[in-house]
């Protein structure tokens, strides 16, 4: 019983240090081919103050199966107050081992991703789902800019951890019956 126990934490710890291993890779060939970029475009000038007015929810998907099983998933979104004069807004990803140089720009104030996802007998619930939450809210975060006309960009938020939620933790689940 023990030897079990053991190799599955054995497995989750090597799955931990692999994608982390992964995250630091990708970050670490991005920053280098993003150098050279960055030094020959022209920089943004940046103002104050930074977007502000955060709101992160969670929301859950249910699916009904054959045989007592459920396939779910768990959204987190990130929503902001409108910023004065801004065109578009830029999301920044921001790991444990830094931040991406890669940015996604788009024009409205809200931003939806799946954190969590799983297919289980219908009797486990979420099966595991406040773990895979956690280990996104330790490891992943997100921060905003508004992108202003005349090359300007406001100052980034604070970062956002991916999962953690501002208001009181009442999950609207959709759930939808297959025939």
């Amino acid at each position: 019983m023990n030897r079990k126990i053991l190799s599955v934490q054995l497995k989750c710890l090597r799955l931990i240090v692999l994608f982390t291993l992964i995250f630091g890779l990708i970050l670490s060939v991005d920053s280098g081919s993003s150098l050279a970029a960055d030094i020959t475009s022209n920089q943004p000038q940046v103002v104050q103050p930074p977007v502000t007015g955060f709101v992160s929810t969670l929301s859950d998907e249910v699916e009904e199966l054959p045989t007592q099983l459920i396939r779910w998933s768990t959204y987190w979104q990130l929503c902001w107050e409108p910023y004065p004069e801004a065109k578009e807004y830029e999301l920044q990803t921001v790991l444990m081992e830094g931040k991406s140089p890669k940015l996604k720009r788009q024009s409205d104030r809200c931003f939806r991703l799946q954190v969590a996802s799983n297919e289980n007998q219908k009797s486990q619930g979420l099966l595991n789902r406040d773990l895979i939450l956690l280990m996104h809210k330790i490891q992943l975060g997100y921060r905003v800019r508004a992108v202003l006309d005349s090359n300007r960009v406001s100052e980034w938020s604070q970062v956002m951890a991916v999962g953690a939620t501002t208001v009181s933790e009442t999950n609207s689940t959709q759930i939808s019956v297959n025939p």
